[in-house]
């Protein structure tokens, strides 16, 4: 490696805290005195030399020869003259880097849903991606809120009553019925239940207790502890022990009616869910995240399946 890269990389990864007093130093070096540098970035004449003297400190050499002639910068001041006139460059260039990339869309969107409702955008990623294939998407099924305001993600898939979050802009993507149900596997040995024995057949919910989940607390509410037989972390465990025929589940309406294994039981309880879109508002605009909102709102009466 060169001396020069070594110094570079040096002043890069040790004092790159005080950029500032770089791009001073890059200045001065450039212009070579006090007066000149101070005008061009806008300072005081004591504000340059007080960057030299904390950079000169900090670093432990000497940047500049003081002369009649100016400031002379010495091998290590022509160092940081080279850093710093990189640095500056790709600052100056970086705002319409940046805009070339978001007009191109580029880079990596950042999706948040409950595991189960995942389907419901799998077609609106895929169209996405066709049209946009340099975005990548990093979709995170999880049923803990993520929170847009510190960029968790970019966009929430949620259900639940509509979240009221000030700084969120909400979107209604569509209703989902969730009714009780049970492989046929399951009624062949234990028996299609009616609404006064319930309580008396094996029952599977999720361990957490989300509160938004309603379907998941009534069951662990009304249902005896012994009868929930399996408690599991996700949405796609319960289906599976659901299908294996372990017990009595919830599962949309529409997803029942379309499997010939599934039959629901039918008493006075199921729960319209609302399923809702968010993106905070400082992001709206950002044409990655706009783009994609354009075409998952054009497809939310598609119909689903969430299996």
């Amino acid at each position: 490696m060169s001396e020069y890269k070594t110094h570079v990389c040096k002043y890069t990864t040790v004092k790159m805290d005080k950029w500032n007093e770089i791009r001073t130093a890059y200045k001065l070096a450039k212009l070579r005195t006090l007066s000149a540098t101070a005008e061009d970035i806008g300072v005081h004449r004591s504000t340059v030399m007080r960057h030299i003297d904390t950079l000169e400190e900090s670093l432990g050499v000497k940047l500049f020869q003081r002369n009649d002639k100016g400031y002379i910068p010495t091998e290590a001041g022509l160092d940081i003259m080279r850093l710093g006139e990189v640095t500056d460059n790709h600052f100056s260039q970086l705002p319409s880097m940046l805009r070339s990339k978001e007009q191109t869309l580029e880079g990596t969107l950042v999706i948040t849903s409950v595991s189960e409702i995942a389907s419901i955008i799998m077609p609106s990623i895929k169209d996405y991606q066709t049209l946009y294939p340099k975005v990548h998407v990093e979709l995170i099924g999880d049923i803990r809120n993520f929170n847009l305001e510190y960029g968790e993600a970019d966009i929430a898939i949620r259900g639940g009553e509509k979240p009221i979050t000030p700084d969120n802009i909400v979107w209604p993507l569509l209703q989902l019925q969730l009714v009780f149900c049970a492989h046929k596997s399951y009624v062949e040995q234990f028996g299609l239940p009616d609404e006064s024995e319930l309580s008396q057949h094996r029952f599977i919910a999720l361990k957490e207790r989300p509160e938004h989940l309603l379907w998941n607390e009534w069951i662990h509410n009304n249902i005896p502890e012994r009868n929930i037989v399996i408690l599991g972390s996700s949405q796609q465990i319960l289906t599976h022990a659901l299908t294996a025929g372990c017990g009595i589940g919830v599962l949309p309406k529409q997803t029942v009616n379309e499997r010939h294994d599934l039959v629901e039981i039918s008493f006075n309880k199921d729960w319209q869910i609302s399923v809702w879109a968010l993106v905070h508002r400082d992001m709206m605009n950002t044409p990655k995240i706009r783009k994609f909102l354009d075409i998952l709102l054009e497809k939310k009466e598609r119909p689903i399946d969430l299996i």
